[in-house]
């Protein structure tokens, strides 16, 4: 297993049609963020990495919205994604696509989403699987896309449940990433999500941050009088001699 952190910085991506089949990619991923946002309520949502922020969440009930990446344009903060400049427990929910695949410190980004969740915020990730058609492709040609580290969907759910995270919803997509205008391509997209979910190219996990209490755990079995230890046979003898 490849270790995730990494020296190698990979160049952020700044549109979605940098992606093979970006466009088709980006309105699946739309769609599926459409249908969780109306239960979605708080009063920050984040938005982490270029490709994050160009997703539409204008239908959310959170109306403070943060696009923040690292560089490029339409942002609202400009910071590293590994040290956020925003305080403990202050976002309801945080948008994270694709950047766990360019991410040179996978963990540390993780770990800083949930420094700055609050208790029963939510995550939403999405990113490439290695055991799909694509994954194939991107070790046949490495460059394409540009150097993306893929990390199995199982592993992402470990490193999640490692921090507190309760994985709530978890989908496969994007099967043969087919041009999704005609009938055929449908079904084949339906029947792969539907029957072989673990080799379609991306992952979409939805998690929730919280919290296990420390509480004492009590005795199954408690006495309700207390026990008096008998004396020693040499003091009964004793005892018994001085009354005689």
């Amino acid at each position: 297993m490849k270790a995730a952190k990494t020296s190698r910085i990979s160049p952020p991506l700044e549109h979605w049609r940098q992606l093979p089949n970006g466009e088709v990619l980006l309105q699946q991923t739309q769609q599926r963020i459409d249908d969780y946002l109306p239960r979605c309520f708080g009063y920050h949502l984040l938005k982490l990495g270029q490709l994050s922020c160009q997703i539409n969440t204008s239908n959310s009930t959170i109306s403070h919205q943060i696009n923040c990446a690292n560089n490029g344009s339409d942002l609202n903060l400009l910071a590293d994604l590994n040290h956020l400049p925003l305080q403990d427990s202050t976002i309801d929910l945080c948008i994270l696509a694709h950047e766990l695949d360019f991410s040179s410190d996978p963990h540390q980004l993780l770990r800083e989403i949930d420094r700055v969740l609050t208790l029963d915020g939510k995550l939403i990730i999405s990113g490439y699987n290695p055991v799909s058609l694509f994954g194939i492709n991107t070790l046949i040609h490495p460059k394409n896309p540009k150097k993306a580290r893929l990390f199995l969907p199982t592993r992402v759910i470990d490193w999640l449940h490692l921090l507190g995270f309760e994985i709530q919803q978890k989908q496969h997509f994007d099967f043969l990433s087919p041009n999704l205008n005609s009938t055929s391509s449908l079904f084949i997209e339906d029947l792969g999500q539907r029957y072989l979910p673990c080799f379609c190219s991306v992952y979409f996990i939805i998690a929730k941050k919280t919290c296990i209490p420390m509480t004492r755990i009590k005795s199954p079995f408690q006495l309700k009088r207390k026990i008096i230890p008998s004396q020693p046979a040499a003091t009964r003898n004793h005892y018994s001699k001085k009354n005689k």
